[in-house]
C-alpha cells in the first residue's frame, strides 16, 4: 500500500510540475507579444525578413552547368 500511494505522490507531483511549465510558457508568450510593441515596425520588419528569406532562383542555364561540373568532378 505505501509504494501505491508513493507512485500517487509522484503522479500528482509530475503533474503539478507539468502545469507549473505550461504556465511558464503561456506567461512567456504573453511577455514576448508585450514586448514586440515597444520594437519599432522597421526593425521588426528586418527581423521577419531574416527569419523568413526570400527563396533564390536558379536559372536553368546555372543548373545544367552545375550538373555539369558535378558530373565531371565525379569522373574523376
Amino acid at each position: 500500500m505505501k509504494r501505491f500511494s508513493a507512485r500517487i505522490a509522484e503522479f500528482r507531483r509530475k503533474k503539478d510540475e507539468e502545469q507549473s511549465e505550461s504556465e511558464e510558457d503561456e506567461i512567456d508568450a504573453d511577455y514576448a507579444e508585450f514586448l514586440a510593441g515597444y520594437v519599432p515596425k522597421e526593425e521588426q520588419e528586418e527581423e521577419d525578413e531574416e527569419q523568413n528569406p526570400e527563396p533564390i532562383e536558379i536559372s536553368s542555364d546555372d543548373s545544367e552547368a552545375k550538373s555539369e561540373i558535378f558530373s565531371e568532378s565525379l569522373s574523376e
